[in-house]
Parts: C-alpha cells; sequence; structure tokens
C-alpha cells in the first residue's frame, strides 16, 4: 500500500478535525435554537456559517478528486484507494450507490449553497453519513500506518466536542440577541 502519511497527518488531519466541530458546534447550537424557539438573525447565521464551514472542509477531501487535500492523494495508488473505498463501505454499511449519492448531495450543496447561493438550495446534506465517512477514513489511516499518531480519533474528538459544548453553547443561545433586540421591534 502507498499512503502519503505526511500529507494526512500534516494537512489533511486539521481539514476533518475542523469538519468535525463545526458539525458538532451546527448540531448543538441547532438544537439549543430550536429547543429555546428564539427568533434570531445572529444564531441562524452564525448556526449556518457552521454546516457551511463543515461540508467545504469534508469536500476538500472528498469532494472532486483533484482537490489537493483528497484523500486519493494518501490513498495514492490503485491499489490502496480500492482497499479504502471497500473499507469505507463496510465500515458505513454504506452500498457504492448510497456513497456516490452521499458525496453527490454533499458536492452540489457545496456548489450550490455554499459556494454560489443558487435557488432554490439544494436539501442539507445526511450529516450522519459524512461523519461516518471521515471518522471511518480516520479509523482506516490509523490501522495501515505504521506511524503512532498521537492526536485522538476524530469520532472521540466529535463526542468530545458535543459533550462539552451542549451546556455553554445552549446558555450563550438563551442569552439572544433576538430578533427584536437586533432590529428594535422593526
Amino acid at each position: 500500500m502507498q499512503i502519503d502519511e505526511d500529507l494526512w497527518a500534516n494537512r489533511q488531519y486539521e481539514v476533518l478535525v475542523r469538519f468535525i466541530h463545526h458539525l458538532a458546534y451546527y448540531r448543538t447550537l441547532f438544537q439549543a435554537y430550536t429547543d429555546l424557539q428564539i427568533k434570531s438573525q445572529f444564531w441562524k447565521y452564525t448556526i449556518d456559517a457552521h454546516i457551511l464551514r463543515a461540508i467545504i472542509d469534508w469536500c476538500m477531501v472528498f469532494g472532486t478528486d483533484s482537490n489537493e487535500l483528497h484523500w486519493k492523494k494518501v490513498a495514492a495508488d490503485e491499489s490502496t484507494q480500492s482497499a479504502f473505498r471497500n473499507y469505507l463501505l463496510t465500515a458505513t454499511g454504506l452500498s457504492l450507490e448510497q456513497w456516490i449519492e452521499c458525496r453527490s448531495n454533499m458536492m452540489e450543496f457545496r456548489n450550490r449553497y455554499a459556494a454560489h447561493s443558487d435557488i432554490p438550495y439544494p436539501p442539507t446534506p445526511v450529516m450522519d453519513q459524512a461523519l461516518r465517512v471521515v471518522t471511518s477514513y480516520d479509523d482506516w489511516f490509523r490501522n495501515n500506518v505504521d506511524a503512532v499518531f498521537d492526536e485522538p480519533s476524530l469520532q472521540e474528538r466529535y463526542d468530545r466536542v458535543i459533550r462539552t459544548s451542549a451546556k455553554p453553547l445552549n446558555h450563550a443561545v438563551s442569552l439572544g440577541p433576538t430578533v427584536e433586540q437586533e432590529y428594535g421591534g422593526q
């Protein structure tokens, strides 16, 4: 297997960490916003920014093959790419058709909403699938390299961010500002 450990450890991992954080913040903030039933342009756009950034980061690694940080640059030869693809489908429980649809939906959202704001906006992709793809890729990489990588797994990072951010972000959302405060009742 030909695996570019340096590219993954020094560049790709950080992009995937950003994905994890933005997805966790999006989900935590969206839940608080929904539960508290607050109407706020600030929180609406803040929550939106987190999902946009998460999808953009995901697409850097799993989107267009020519991207500098695409997973195929780490899985450097055809046999390694095939091994990863097989692992991905097994680990995520996705069929090949579901994987193609997941990737297509993520890229369409990035292209039509995050990058160009086409109308009508595409639906937000299924982020559970995107998260499983990222965490499976992380597991595959760690299981196929000799180097010891001292960073926590991406699943551990995600779980920790969800666990530690829920209470403070819920509190932050509860403090507003509301549309009334933002626009003075106009």
